[in-house]
């Protein structure tokens, strides 16, 4: 096993690294298959080729993409390597062609990240947990205000960790910051510069609103087959993970039943329905 493969031991990195969005798509960009890359060879290229200077600390940004399953990470001696992943590649390639898809795609992962795994990396679960706070509150939560739930939730959530350390090592004001520096980079944002209130956004993919349909399904733990109400409950929910106009949301997932084969609906004597057969996932963009 490579010294850098995660293991069984249990994550406690509820902390969201400063790894913002520009950074980020930058190193995704200069990433590739083939050619493994050390953190120097990352930042030079980039500086080089694209003139952007990533932050004096260059860890933050490939590890992310390592742990949203993006990019491979190896050691090699002193030095650790970077390559994509197929799934990297795949979101390079539309990164190349529709920024605002792939960035919407990176809040995607990050979002979903958390599986419950002990090996998984416990900010996608914070990560995730601010997204649906600000949701349900409909504005943009001051960043010490919902660092404060967090840290009220993380106990909840994991008492079996050690939590008799100082209050906000595990997260704090900042590492919330962190997540609205990615809400506001979704074109169109969910929130302005002049205005904390929630803006919900009038996307035109209907991919993105079966993605959050997928998601809704695997939170729920319904099977997929299973037919479901098209309620307020279940709308509110996958509009909530790309913070999409509730309308508008519903009216992409009937566009979807009318292009996508895996996806069927009906009307029932409590409403419409709507059946997602199999998984949607990024690999079927």
């Amino acid at each position: 096993m490579r010294k850098t493969e995660k293991t069984d031991r249990e994550d406690t990195h509820f902390y969201i690294d400063n790894a913002p969005p520009r950074e980020v798509s930058q190193v995704l960009r200069v990433l590739s298959v083939e050619n493994a890359l050390t953190l120097n060879e990352i930042a030079k290229i980039m500086d080089d080729e694209y003139g952007f200077e990533m932050q004096r600390d260059h860890t933050y940004s490939p590890r992310r993409l390592y742990d949203l399953g993006l990019a491979h990470q190896e050691r090699q001696g002193p030095k650790v390597i970077y390559k994509l992943t197929e799934r990297g590649l795949k979101l390079q390639t539309i990164q190349a062609m529709d920024i605002s898809l792939a960035t919407d795609l990176l809040h995607y992962l990050h979002y979903t990240g958390y599986s419950s795994n002990l090996q998984d990396r416990k900010y996608l679960w914070s990560y995730r947990r601010c997204c649906e706070h600000t949701w349900l509150n409909g504005q943009l939560i001051p960043a010490a205000q919902l660092a404060a739930t967090i840290q009220v939730e993380i106990g909840a959530e994991f008492p079996h960790l050690d939590f008799g350390v100082k209050v906000g090592m595990r997260f704090n004001s900042t590492a919330a910051s962190c997540v609205s520096t990615w809400l506001r980079a979704l074109d169109p944002p969910p929130f302005t510069k002049s205005s904390k209130n929630l803006q919900p956004r009038l996307v035109q993919r209907f991919e993105l609103a079966l993605l959050a349909l997928d998601d809704t399904y695997r939170s729920r733990q319904y099977r997929y087959g299973d037919a479901v109400l098209m309620d307020d409950s279940l709308i509110n929910q996958t509009a909530g993970v790309f913070f999409i106009d509730l309308k508008r949301c519903a009216d992409l997932l009937r566009l979807s039943a009318n292009v996508v084969s895996s996806v069927k609906m009906s009307d029932t004597l409590g409403g419409a329905s709507i059946n997602l057969l199999r998984p949607f996932t990024i690999d079927d963009l």
